[in-house]
């Protein structure tokens, strides 16, 4: 199963999920806590983490513990609690296992393929060349608010 194109596009997802990792370790616990971009900042780095299912757990299969409500996870409200950042690590370090295990598992001409995991699940369309490219991308987007928080206490970000 020839993954030429899959190789390529794997580093953009390493170095996503590495940098998140970072920050979760760097990030002091009064930023933790605070909102940026209008969740808190480990809300938005819980929903990145939490998409990954959506987007590559084949439905049926047994789902991360959930550490906050779903809605909470979707940012479709507000926690009422903070989630610890050791279960959030965890959390973090399981779905690049997950991305690793879908990554290893595509071979180049599925790319164009529609991906059945999230149609299924939410009927949303994506290709599996999308969803590689959103394993990176939508994590980057929400780390970029926790990044923010850093810098706007002068400390140096992880990007």
């Amino acid at each position: 199963m020839p993954q030429v194109i899959v190789n390529a596009l794997k580093p953009p997802v390493d170095n996503a999920f590495g940098l998140l990792l970072k920050f979760i370790e760097v990030c002091p616990d009064e930023i933790w806590a605070e909102k940026s971009g209008g969740w808190p900042v480990w809300q938005q780095i819980y929903h990145a983490i939490t998409a990954v299912d959506l987007f590559v757990e084949a439905p049926g299969t047994a789902a991360a513990e959930l550490l906050a409500e779903p809605a909470v996870a979707q940012l479709a409200a507000a926690a009422e609690r903070t989630v610890p950042r050791d279960k959030v690590k965890a959390a973090c370090v399981r779905a690049k296992a997950l991305a690793d295990k879908y990554l290893s598992a595509l071979a180049d001409e599925a790319l164009p393929q529609r991906n059945e995991t999230p149609f299924k699940k939410i009927n949303f369309e994506l290709t599996h060349a999308a969803t590689v490219a959103l394993l990176a991308s939508h994590t980057l987007y929400h780390l970029g608010a926790g990044d923010a928080a850093l810098r706007n206490h002068n400390l140096k970000g992880v990007f």
